[in-house]
């Protein structure tokens, strides 16, 4: 053996072994993690409460037998006073007719129409409740608006002057009695604050004074942080001194959130957040599969069913789900488990993924040496794009895992599937051999394929990606590079070369163009949270029974297509006819990119992602050798009418 193909396997098993440990302490930080809190929103309650007419105290009562743990208190915004009618906002033409908008005439609306510097255009709110006249007055002033005030006859106007506008969303803070009663009640407390962005280090002094240490959790709205960075840093101050964890939505960009906080260190709880719903194994696979510590529940306000007895059943299912998967209550005192981050320093977080990026280097000159290129050149280009790459966590640490988990998760399924296109001349002569050749592919392919995952969470192994800070960047990205790189390797082993003497644009080829142009697109499309194209509804159907039946449900592009490919393309192997059996693996690469894709997923439980794929892997052996099984029987029928 060379020197450097020593040194390549030396490189490659440390790589692997770095990244072991990565998934190791991924599993740990993830098994630590097993109290969930259940939460409503306690405005909702005391919706249902004026809805059914039944007592407040007495519905909160039913819902925490039925599992609920927390109640979650929003900050109140203009808006909302609006909707209560605790204040109204009028422009000044609307002033002017004041009896038809007010109802009524008195001296302060006229005294206001007959200032010189009246303007029509200005917006005049007017409250009967001092406390909200002075919260608003002071929110408006830090926010810039230049307002004016009048009082009179227990009435309170406060107007702004040039007719700007949208200040509706403006927090105004939090509902201490609310608090107060959720405390005293035996629930934990859960603060949603609304319009972070604009927020001023003013405003954040106001609205800070609620935080304490039986605040559970602070869900910042759309994960936003405030514009104002002396504000930001009053914000985070508050949080860290009273030891309140940050409630990270999953479903909501973490830009602005991953920058404020990712050199300051935190302590984070991942939050689902989603409108009333009753597809109940969804709540359960937010906390098994996804992380989630905390379940923001919406409630049922409309129906002809008896709501409380709804929604408490409703509560109740969610909570046994959530229990019998072996998860914990958060119950007061105790809260939700949450994911911690102490603040950056020394080399220490570094180490695993500059390691693990080795392993880009060994994948790399193997697929590189498929392609006839020189020893030399192959391990210089591999070293040299290395390196390249590592110049970017000079530049951008991110960035440099970024890029080099994009390049591993192309370079190691293509190797895969490209290290069994070469046909050494054998036939396999009965059916048993062929199951057993089939199997072999699958798994060789499979576990070098499994080696980039590893790889991959070596990379990306920080607790960052695990809350969801960071995420994997590139998904469709590698489909498309993966597919047109194993395409030039096809060619590569089926002719040698292109075949520029045959006609590129014959019928044939713009038609198996076209065809494989649409299933790319088809896939692609179908690749991440979001699709354009609609998933039908057998489909739907399809994986809940999967969830159902299984422990986990494997995914589809697994165990019915891309496993199933590689076993009846190692099954059907024939030096004499080499396209068929390379078709299959190109078609197999599905399966290893999909594969790459379940351990892509960084803040999924790691346990769950290694039980899918194996699943998968299982499912489509037993599907493929089922398939080869058939095919080879009508062969030996058709070669027998013959």
């Amino acid at each position: 053996m060379k020197l450097w193909i020593k040194g390549l396997t030396v490189v490659f098993i440390v790589s692997i072994a770095f990244s072991l440990f990565g998934l190791a302490s991924k599993i740990i930080a993830e098994q630590k993690s097993k109290v969930v809190e259940i939460s409503v929103p306690i405005s909702e309650v005391k919706q249902l409460a004026k809805i059914t007419g039944r007592d407040f105290g007495e519905i909160l009562s039913e819902f925490k037998k039925a599992g609920v743990t927390s109640l979650a208190v929003e900050e109140t915004t203009v808006r909302d006073f609006i909707e209560k009618g605790r204040i109204l906002v009028l422009k000044g033409w609307q002033i002017m007719d004041h009896q038809r908008f007010l109802g009524v005439e008195n001296e302060l609306t006229k005294r206001i129409i007959s200032r010189e510097d009246f303007n029509p255009e200005s917006y005049y709110i007017f409250s009967r409740d001092k406390a909200i006249f002075d919260k608003l007055k002071a929110a408006l002033s830090c926010r810039g608006y230049e307002i004016m005030t009048e009082e009179g006859e227990d009435i309170y106007v406060i107007q702004e002057i040039d007719g700007r506008s949208g200040f509706s969303g403006i927090g105004l803070g939090f509902d201490q009695q609310s608090i107060n009663f959720a405390i005293s009640s035996g629930f934990n407390v859960v603060l949603m604050m609304k319009d972070v962005k604009g927020k001023t280090a003013q405003e954040i002094k106001q609205v800070s004074k609620v935080f304490d240490e039986n605040i559970s959790v602070l869900i910042l709205q759309n994960n936003e942080i405030p514009q104002e960075s002396e504000a930001a840093k009053m914000l985070f101050n508050a949080i860290k001194e009273k030891g309140i964890r940050l409630g990270l939505d999953e479903f909501k960009e973490t830009e602005s959130l991953r920058k404020g906080i990712r050199e300051k260190g935190y302590d984070i709880v991942r939050v689902y957040n989603r409108p009333a719903h009753k597809w109940m194994q969804e709540y359960l696979l937010a906390v098994r599969d996804r992380n989630d510590r905390l379940l923001c529940l919406h409630l049922f306000l409309s129906g002809d069913e008896d709501l409380i007895r709804y929604n408490k059943e409703h509560i109740k299912n969610i909570y046994d789900d959530v229990i019998s998967a072996g998860f914990k209550p958060g119950l007061y005192p105790q809260k939700a488990s949450s994911f911690s981050k102490d603040q950056i320093s020394g080399p220490a977080l570094i180490l695993i993924p500059s390691v693990a990026s080795l392993g880009l280097i060994p994948g790399l000159y193997y697929l590189l040496r498929i392609f006839e290129i020189k020893e030399s050149h192959a391990l210089l280009s591999s070293i040299s794009l290395w390196g390249i790459i590592s110049i970017l966590a000079l530049i951008d640490f991110s960035l440099f895992r970024s890029a080099s988990s994009l390049m591993v998760s192309i370079i190691y399924p293509c190797l895969a599937v490209s290290r069994e296109m070469p046909v050494d001349g054998s036939i396999v002569k009965n059916l048993g051999q062929s199951i057993e050749s089939g199997i072999l592919t699958l798994g060789r392919a499979t576990a070098l394929t499994f080696a980039g995952a590893l790889l991959i969470t070596g990379i990306c192994s920080d607790m960052d990606f695990i809350v969801g800070l960071e995420k994997f960047r590139g998904i469709k990205a590698m489909y498309i590079a993966s597919f047109l790189l194993i395409g030039l390797i096809y060619v590569r082993f089926q002719y040698g070369k292109v075949p520029l003497n045959k006609p590129l644009f014959s019928v044939g080829n713009l038609f198996t163009l076209s065809l494989a142009v649409g299933i790319l697109y088809v896939l692609i499309n179908r690749t991440g949270n979001f699709s354009a194209i609609p998933i039908p509804k057998f489909e739907l159907y399809f994986r809940i029974w999967l969830e159902e039946m299984l422990p986990v449900r494997p995914r589809t592009k697994e165990f019915l297509i891309g496993c199933p490919a590689l076993v009846l393309a190692g099954g059907i192997k024939n030096p004499k006819r080499p396209g068929q059996f390379r078709l299959l693996l190109a078609t197999g690469l599905l399966g290893e990119l999909s594969l790459i894709n379940t351990f892509s997923h960084f803040h999924a439980n790691a346990v769950i992602s290694i039980v899918r794929s194996f699943e998968g892997i299982l499912l489509g052996s037993f599907i493929g050798s089922l398939v080869l099984i058939g095919f080879l029987t009508l062969c030996r029928k058709g070669n027998e009418r013959e």
